[in-house]
Protein backbone atom coordinates (compact mmCIF):
# COMPACT_ATOMS: atom_id res chain seq x y z
CA UNK A 1 0.00 0.00 0.00
CA UNK A 2 1.54 3.33 -1.02
CA UNK A 3 1.81 6.20 1.40
CA UNK A 4 -0.69 9.06 1.06
CA UNK A 5 0.33 11.60 -1.60
CA UNK A 6 2.95 9.25 -3.04
CA UNK A 7 3.53 9.24 -6.78
CA UNK A 8 3.07 6.38 -9.18
CA UNK A 9 3.69 5.56 -12.81
CA UNK A 10 1.07 4.01 -15.06
CA UNK A 11 1.88 2.60 -18.46
CA UNK A 12 -0.79 1.35 -20.81
CA UNK A 13 0.12 -0.91 -23.70
CA UNK A 14 -1.66 -1.69 -26.91
CA UNK A 15 -4.56 -4.10 -26.45
CA UNK A 16 -3.91 -7.65 -27.56
CA UNK A 17 -6.47 -10.06 -28.94
CA UNK A 18 -6.28 -13.80 -28.71
CA UNK A 19 -8.47 -15.73 -31.14
CA UNK A 20 -10.69 -18.28 -29.45
CA UNK A 21 -9.55 -20.88 -31.99
CA UNK A 22 -5.82 -20.13 -31.64
CA UNK A 23 -3.50 -23.07 -32.06
CA UNK A 24 -0.88 -24.00 -29.49
CA UNK A 25 1.79 -22.41 -31.71
CA UNK A 26 -0.18 -19.17 -31.98
CA UNK A 27 -0.73 -19.09 -28.22
CA UNK A 28 2.97 -19.58 -27.59
CA UNK A 29 3.85 -16.78 -30.03
CA UNK A 30 1.34 -14.44 -28.35
CA UNK A 31 2.64 -15.44 -24.91
CA UNK A 32 6.15 -14.52 -26.01
CA UNK A 33 4.94 -11.17 -27.36
CA UNK A 34 3.14 -10.44 -24.10
CA UNK A 35 6.17 -11.35 -22.03
CA UNK A 36 8.43 -9.12 -24.16
CA UNK A 37 5.97 -6.23 -23.89
CA UNK A 38 5.70 -6.58 -20.11
CA UNK A 39 9.50 -6.71 -19.79
CA UNK A 40 9.87 -3.58 -21.96
CA UNK A 41 7.20 -1.73 -19.99
CA UNK A 42 8.84 -2.69 -16.70
CA UNK A 43 12.13 -1.22 -17.91
CA UNK A 44 10.33 1.95 -19.05
CA UNK A 45 8.55 2.32 -15.69
CA UNK A 46 11.76 1.76 -13.74
CA UNK A 47 13.56 4.40 -15.84
CA UNK A 48 10.70 6.87 -15.39
CA UNK A 49 10.70 6.27 -11.63
CA UNK A 50 14.41 7.02 -11.46
CA UNK A 51 13.95 10.25 -13.44
CA UNK A 52 11.10 11.30 -11.14
CA UNK A 53 13.15 10.99 -7.96
CA UNK A 54 13.85 14.29 -6.22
Amino acid sequence: MPYPFSQGIFLIGTPMSVPSDASADQLERLRGELEATLNRMTIEADAAALRARP
